[in-house]
């Protein structure tokens, strides 16, 4: 049996409200995503970083479909990580997301 990793379609990436947070706005993909998981940003398709979800919300009002579901990361310690991560504008992109130990 093959497990695979579950999945998040990012269609939009925007700071939170707090200024130390993102909101990666999308769907669920594949699997089951809770809080605690992280997401595995590609960068440049060489490096992996790993964020945190510290929280999801649901955008009810949300006309479109695809972007009823946001994961909070908290970059409140790294924002470094956060500044270079908005940089990347991530827009259409699955990315996986995996359990922490």
């Amino acid at each position: 049996m093959v497990l695979t990793m579950p999945k998040f379609l990012v269609k939009k990436t925007a700071p939170a409200e707090d200024g130390r947070s993102l909101v990666f706005k999308g769907k669920v993909v594949e699997g089951p995503i809770n809080r605690g998981m992280e997401l595995l940003i590609s960068v440049a398709g060489q490096t992996v970083i790993p964020v945190k979800i510290a929280d999801i919300v649901h955008f009810e009002k949300s006309k479109d479909d695809s972007k009823k579901v946001g994961l909070v990361a908290d970059f409140e310690d790294e924002p470094d990580d956060m500044a270079m991560i908005m940089a990347l504008r991530i827009t259409d992109e699955e990315i996986e997301c995996r359990p922490t130990s």
